[in-house]
């Protein structure tokens, strides 16, 4: 497995591309890059995008995914309430930070707490861990590495100030959903840089471990 990081400078928003390096079939999580260089970085490798992965309803982290869907025809992945927000410019932000409404499409499949997705040799499981939105989840790839969208950043953690945010609702997805994992996995954040759980559990001021 490989993992290929693209980001806004924009708004400094982390779009991924996870694939089988074998089998050359990806997927895309938080298409807040533009579409046309998402693509482009499929084709530098000769990637075929199977699935696109949403952690939040952020327009900053959709902001390019009904394109992406279009060109690609990759399903749309998402929790319960991530294919209901997308659809809600009030709750996605999208007139605030794009000067437009953003409606998405509702999404393809929705895949519920602890509940795994595969593709080829990447083995997906979906975390809910709301808080910063109450549609917001994490994916933990084979055991390994974890993204988080906006609920965890390197020694920070994500507003809880919007729509559908709490933040005793994120502090509790923190502590007990991702705090409880390996020390060692690897958290690739919506902004910034990489961290791992062991290091937020002892140098987080916001949420210590």
């Amino acid at each position: 497995m490989k993992i290929k990081t693209l980001n806004n400078y924009i708004n400094d928003e982390n779009t991924y591309i996870v694939y089988d390096e074998n089998t050359k079939n990806g997927l895309v999580i938080d298409p807040g890059y533009n579409c046309d260089g998402i693509l482009k970085a499929a084709s530098d490798d000769e990637l075929n995008i199977k699935y696109i992965l949403i952690t939040h309803c952020h327009y900053d982290h959709i902001s390019d995914l009904e394109e992406l869907r279009e060109k690609t025809k990759a399903p749309l992945v998402s929790s319960k309430w991530g294919s209901v927000n997308i659809g809600n410019p009030d709750i996605n932000h999208s007139v605030l930070g794009l000067g437009y409404a953003l409606s998405a499409k509702k999404s393809d499949i929705i895949l519920n707490d602890n509940e795994e997705l595969t593709l080829d040799s990447i083995k997906i499981k979906c975390i809910y861990t709301p808080g910063h939105t109450n549609c917001g989840v994490s994916y933990l790839i084979n055991g390994k590495k974890l993204f988080v969208g906006d609920t965890l950043f390197l020694r920070s953690i994500g507003r809880s100030d919007l729509p559908t945010g709490d933040s005793e609702t994120l502090v509790s997805s923190i502590k007990n959903k991702l705090y409880t994992l390996d020390d060692e996995i690897d958290v690739f954040t919506g902004h910034g840089s990489v961290t791992t759980i062991g290091y937020e559990k002892k140098f987080n001021m916001f949420v210590k471990g």
